[in-house]
């Protein structure tokens, strides 16, 4: 089976993260994959993986990206991969058009992945045209079905997963990892780490995160912020943050890591890991598990895909959304006395990778008995 995972590019956030996982996975089963993605820190890794790559830059939003159609057009004529399974709008769209006027029967199969609360609007309803729609947690496909109107036959849960091998329970960085960190972040020496993962968007609760560690600062003195993520190219958002993280006096205890590649071992080395995603909430909530699949305590509200993860997982990470008292109270009880996180092997990676190929197959079965008109 030849199959195209499609993304905008191959940076670090978790739906490019679901693709390499399955470029990983479908090319140790014996299958060959394309990647379209703009190039990025995960280039490396999907080509390790023995994946071809056609790195063009289908994340720009410009009419310019609509040359490639044509040129994508022709490389599928050529090739004639059996299934696309694309990961966001802009790339489906591209897939979309150099598709349609192909034959029914000489077009692959098609699926999609709904990895967001996107806008509701013709361009974000590609990513509910697919022969199978994959919905990244129980909120997601509700939210799919009353936006879009899908059939339900059509969507599938799927929650993403974790490599418990990989992020071990108890795992816990070597000294050569902490020393390089202090070269580059002295300030961190001796501090407890309050641990925010996530890009620098506004709607990821980074304002509410300094709020709560100037609110914790005078009990627990030795406490340190850590924003792990990248900030958009030209984002003015950082400067608004340091100015509030001033105002509150405590920007000498808030350090901004930007992107990086060692998520587990920041997760790890953290003393408490928030998720305070607003609105649109958390899709998935891929770093909440990876933290608690370390063993680490973590905080967050309780809606979208991070309540389903709680919920199963860590119930007493749970706050009912906005409720910054609450956030306060259970993160000054958390680091007074760290919680035990119980070892649990749900949400593995291998049943989230073996589901999604389950999906390629049928709706590969479906084309062979059924072929599209």
């Amino acid at each position: 089976m030849h199959v195209v995972q499609a993304l905008a590019a191959l940076s670090i956030g978790g739906s490019e993260l679901v693709a390499a996982e399955l470029t990983e996975y479908l090319r140790d089963h014996g299958h060959r994959v394309t990647v379209l993605a703009a190039p990025g820190p995960l280039t490396e890794r999907v080509q390790r993986a023995g994946a071809e790559l056609l790195p063009w830059p289908v994340n720009r939003k410009r009419l310019g990206t609509l040359r490639y159609i044509p040129r994508l057009r022709e490389w599928l004529r050529e090739t004639r991969p059996e299934l696309v399974h694309v990961h966001s709008r802009l790339p489906a769209l591209l897939c979309w058009r150099a598709l349609r006027k192909r034959p029914a029967a000489q077009r692959p199969a098609w699926v999609t992945t709904v990895h967001g609360h996107y806008s509701v609007s013709r361009y974000s309803s590609m990513m509910t045209r697919g022969d199978a729609v994959i919905a990244v947690s129980e909120a997601i496909r509700r939210y799919a079905l009353h936006n879009y109107g899908i059939p339900q036959s059509r969507i599938r849960v799927i929650h993403g997963g974790v490599d418990h091998t990989v992020f071990a329970h108890g795992y816990r960085p070597d000294q050569a990892w902490f020393e390089g960190v202090y070269a580059e972040f002295p300030e961190l020496r001796g501090r407890r780490w309050l641990c925010l993962p996530g890009r620098l968007s506004r709607y990821k609760g980074h304002a509410g995160f300094i709020n709560l560690l100037a609110a914790l600062l005078p009990q627990h003195r030795d406490l340190h912020g850590l924003i792990v993520g990248a900030a958009r190219p030209g984002s003015r958002y950082r400067d608004e943050l340091e100015g509030l993280a001033a105002g509150h006096g405590v920007l000498d205890r808030l350090t901004f890591t930007g992107e990086r590649t060692d998520i587990r071992e920041w997760l790890a080395a953290s003393e408490l890991v928030l998720s305070l995603c607003s609105d649109p909430p958390e899709a998935f909530g891929r770093t909440v598990l990876e933290a608690l699949a370390l063993g680490r305590p973590v905080l967050g509200w309780s809606h979208g895909g991070v309540a389903e993860i709680l919920a199963r997982l860590f119930p007493a990470g749970a706050v009912a959304p906005g409720d910054h008292i609450e956030l306060r109270r259970k993160a000054g009880a958390f680091l007074a006395r760290s919680p035990q996180v119980v070892r649990s092997e749900a949400f593995s990676l291998e049943q989230s990778l073996a589901q999604t190929l389950a999906v390629y197959q049928d709706v590969l079965q479906t084309h062979r008995e059924d072929p599209p008109r």
